[in-house]
C-alpha cells in the first residue's frame, strides 16, 4: 500500500542530517521483527542494542510519530527509518489491523483532536476581571510609547549628526538600543533595530538602505501613537510587527475560520540564537486562499506538528485578524493527508504578482512576506563576469524578469534549471518587496512537485 509521502518528503521531516543518515541505515526489513501498515498508519518493532525491540509508530494524518526509544530528537531515527522503508519498499510492510499498542495511541490522538475542537467550538473564556485586563493593556501601551519616544530620539540624533561614521561604530552602538526595545515590551522591534548594524556592510548603497529601514521603523512608531484610532484589523497588524502577541483565544474570536483541503506549498527555516522559526505556506483548494503557518522551536528544529511540503491536508485554519489576512493557526490535526498533484491556483505573470502584492501592502503597510505561485516562468542564469556573482532570474511569458534571492538561488538554481529543461514551469517562493524572490519549491508537468529545503545541520 503506497504511503502519502515520498523519500524526499521524509527527508524534509528530519531534525538534522545525522538523523537522515541513521534513518536510512534502518531500512533493512531484517532489522524489524514486526512491520505493518494500513491506510491510517505504519508501525514496527526495531531491534536495538537492548533485549526488547523499540516500538515505533507513524500516523499518516499529520504526520505524527511515537517511539519507545530514549532519543530526544523528533522524529527519531526509527520513525524516519520506518517511513523511508514504507516509501521505498512498501511491500516490506504487511497490510493489516494494527496491534493494540498502535490502536491505543491512534485513539488517544483522535480523542485529543476531538477535545481540542470542542474547546474551540465552545469559544474563549471571558476574562476573569475585564477591568484589570483593560488596565494591563493601558499600562503596556504606555510602556511601549515610552520606548517609541526613546527610539525616535535615537533616530533623530542619527539624522542630525549623520550616518557616515556607522562603519566605524562597535556593535554595542546598536545592541543596547535593540535590547531596550525588549525592555519596552516591543520585542518585534529588536530584530528591526539589529538589522541597522549590518547595513554598512551591504555595499555602496548602504546609506539608502539604512534610511529606508529607519523609515519603516518610523511608520510603526507613528502608528503606535495613534493606536486607539486605528481600525481593529490594523491594530492587530501593528501588534504583530511590534511583538505584542495575539493569543489563540483572540484569533478564534476575531479571525476567519476556513475548513478546506490545504496544499502545503513551501517551507522555510531560520535560526537565531537557538530559536528556530518555521514558515509554512498553505493554499486552499476550494477557497483559493493563501495562509502562513508560523511555528517556533527552541534549541533544535523539532516542531510539534510535522508539515510536509508537497502534500494536501484536510483541516481547519484560524486566520489572525488583519487588514490583509495571511497568518493562520492550525485548529486541529489533519483529517487526511494525500500527495499534491499540482498547485490549486497560480499567478500568470510578474506584473500580476506585483499588483497583488501592492494591494496587500496597501491594506497592511507592515506586510513583510507575500506568497508567490508564478506559473509559466523559465529560470535563467547570467554570468556577470569574474569579479561579479552570477545572477538567477525568472522570465514570464511576456518577457518580464524577476530576480531570485542570491543565497537560495546559489544552492538550488541549477537544480531548478535541470527540472525545467529550459521550458516553463511553476515556481513557489516568498516575495518581500526587496527586489528578489526567495525560492521555496517548484512544480513541473512531468517532474511533479519539488521542494527546495535544507536539512538542519547535525
Amino acid at each position: 500500500m503506497p504511503v502519502p509521502f515520498s523519500a524526499e518528503q521524509v527527508t524534509a521531516l528530519a531534525p538534522d542530517t545525522a538523523s537522515v543518515k541513521a534513518g536510512r541505515g534502518l531500512t533493512n526489513p531484517a532489522k524489524w521483527p514486526t512491520l505493518g501498515c494500513n491506510n491510517e498508519a505504519a508501525w514496527g518493532e526495531c531491534q536495538g542494542s537492548g533485549s526488547k525491540p523499540y516500538q515505533t509508530q507513524v500516523d499518516f494524518t499529520g504526520p505524527g510519530f511515537k517511539c519507545s526509544c530514549p532519543s530526544r530528537k523528533f522524529p527519531c531515527k526509527h520513525g524516519l527509518g520506518l517511513l523511508f522503508m514504507a516509501a521505498d519498499r512498501p511491500g516490506s510492510l504487511k497490510e493489516g489491523e494494527p496491534p493494540d499498542w498502535v490502536s491505543a495511541w491512534l485513539q488517544t490522538r483522535r480523542d485529543k483532536a476531538e477535545k481540542k475542537a470542542a474547546a474551540v467550538e465552545a469559544g474563549p473564556k471571558a476574562p476573569a476581571d475585564p477591568e484589570a485586563a483593560a488596565k494591563r493593556t493601558a499600562k503596556r501601551l504606555s510602556r511601549m510609547r515610552e520606548g517609541a519616544e526613546d527610539l525616535e530620539r535615537w533616530m533623530a540624533d542619527q539624522i542630525r549628526h549623520g550616518i557616515a561614521t556607522w562603519p566605524q561604530q562597535p556593535r554595542a552602538h546598536w545592541q543596547s538600543l535593540a535590547a531596550r526595545m525588549v525592555d519596552y515590551q516591543m520585542p518585534g522591534l529588536e530584530k528591526e533595530v539589529s538589522l541597522l548594524s549590518g547595513m554598512p556592510y551591504q555595499g555602496e548603497r548602504w546609506p539608502a538602505m539604512a534610511l529606508t529601514q529607519m523609515g519603516r521603523l518610523h511608520t510603526r512608531l507613528e502608528a503606535l501613537r495613534r493606536f486607539e484610532s486605528l481600525d481593529l484589523p490594523l491594530q492587530f497588524d501593528l501588534r504583530t510587527v511590534l511583538g505584542w502577541s495575539v493569543d489563540k483565544e483572540e484569533v478564534a474570536t476575531a479571525g476567519e475560520r476556513i475548513t478546506d483541503d490545504w496544499a502545503v506549498l513551501g517551507q522555510e527555516f531560520e535560526e537565531r540564537e537557538r530559536l528556530w522559526e518555521r514558515r509554512t505556506w498553505f493554499q486552499g483548494r476550494q477557497s483559493g486562499r493563501m495562509a502562513l503557518i508560523l511555528d517556533f522551536s527552541h534549541g533544535n528544529r523539532a516542531f510539534e506538528t510535522p508539515l510536509v511540503p508537497g502534500t494536501v491536508i484536510q483541516t481547519e485554519l484560524f486566520f489572525y485578524p488583519s487588514a490583509s489576512p495571511l497568518r493562520a493557526l492550525l485548529n486541529a490535526p489533519s483529517a487526511s493527508t494525500s500527495p499534491l498533484q499540482r498547485p490549486f491556483k497560480t499567478t500568470p505573470d510578474v506584473a500580476t504578482l506585483l499588483q497583488d502584492y501592492a494591494a496587500a501592502l496597501g491594506a497592511n503597510p507592515w506586510l513583510t512576506l507575500f506568497p508567490a505561485v508564478l506559473t509559466q516562468v523559465v529560470p535563467l542564469h547570467r554570468d556577470l563576469g569574474p569579479d561579479q556573482p552570477s545572477q538567477w532570474l525568472l522570465r514570464d511569458s511576456h518577457g518580464a524578469l524577476l530576480p531570485l534571492q542570491p543565497f537560495t538561488a546559489s544552492r538550488h538554481g541549477w537544480e531548478l534549471l535541470a527540472i525545467s529543461g529550459g521550458h516553463p514551469l511553476t515556481v513557489i517562493g516568498e516575495w518581500s518587496g526587496a527586489g528578489a524572490l526567495k525560492l521555496l519549491a517548484c512544480w513541473h508537468e512531468e517532474e511533479g512537485f519539488c521542494a527546495f529545503q535544507e536539512t538542519a545541520p547535525a
